[in-house]
């Protein structure tokens, strides 16, 4: 009787092991899409909740964190990649966001670009971009 158990348990945690498994690599299996120029991201429709907060700021670039209200998303967009930690051409940033991206690389004499969004465990945007 307790081998059986015993199996049971092996059993269940090979299937738990390889669903994990399986999840990770079906997420990190997605291309990530190449950089975009900051001035080229649309900020049409998005507004400020409170005030961005800059994070990890170098020469190599910045993370910029905001609590944003965005109204819709453009006819063929995927709506459920837009605050994906991939790039997707759907995403926009707001223009506070973009001066301050914007700002920090020119103070260095380099282009900001725009490397994807990314969400904190307080649901706020994280906006990563670097300097080029």
């Amino acid at each position: 009787m307790p081998a059986i158990n015993l199996f049971k348990r092996i059993l269940a945690f090979k299937i738990v092991a390889i669903a994990a498994g399986l999840v990770f690599l079906i997420g990190c299996a997605a291309q990530q899409q190449p950089p975009r120029d900051v001035s080229e991201v649309s900020s049409a429709d998005t507004v400020l909740i409170f005030g961005p907060s800059t994070s990890d700021a170098s020469e190599e670039g910045i993370k910029i964190t905001y609590a944003q209200a965005s109204m819709g998303f453009d006819s063929g967009c995927n709506p459920n990649q837009t605050f994906s930690d991939e790039l997707n051409d759907c995403a926009k940033l707001p223009e506070e966001v973009k001066t301050l991206a914007l700002d920090h690389c020119a103070g260095f004499g380099l282009k900001a670009l725009f490397m994807g969004n990314s969400t904190n465990w307080l649901q706020q945007t994280v906006s990563n971009f670097t300097c080029d």
